[in-house]
């Protein structure tokens, strides 16, 4: 009986997602720190936390939260991104990486030694590159 009412309770809810598991799991590691520490703005904190996931995990707007996950995560994906990107630089040695004094767009230019001309596919601006 318990269980069917809370499967119809349920029904239609926004359910766990990224952002519901991060805000669960830091106020929860908030509140093992505040054993310690006492502090009544921690304890503030990780109550506004632990409120907010169980807001979101009740929440019957799915789109809105869906919305509010997606931002999150393209949140947490852009330093993963940059740091992917700075090490695929590292490895590639056949290539030089230079910016276009005009746009600041990032350039890839063989490693031929010398000095090059080059005209930026962005903005269109011509300038000379020594590699």
């Amino acid at each position: 009986m318990i269980r069917r009412w809370l499967s119809r309770f349920l029904y239609g809810r926004n359910g766990p997602d990224t952002l519901y598991n991060v805000c669960f799991w830091t106020a929860f590691a908030l509140s093992i720190v505040n054993l310690f520490l006492r502090s009544l703005l921690l304890e503030v904190v990780y109550l506004l936390l632990f409120g907010y996931a169980i807001f979101r995990l009740l929440s019957r707007n799915i789109l809105r939260r869906r919305r509010e996950n997606e931002a999150f995560r393209r949140f947490l994906a852009s330093p993963r991104r940059l740091l992917d990107a700075r090490k695929r630089r590292r490895a590639d040695r056949e290539h030089v990486y230079k910016r276009c004094p005009h746009c600041k767009s990032q350039l890839r230019f063989p490693r031929e030694k010398g000095k090059h001309t080059v005209r930026c596919p962005r903005c269109g601006a011509t300038f000379s590159v020594k590699i």
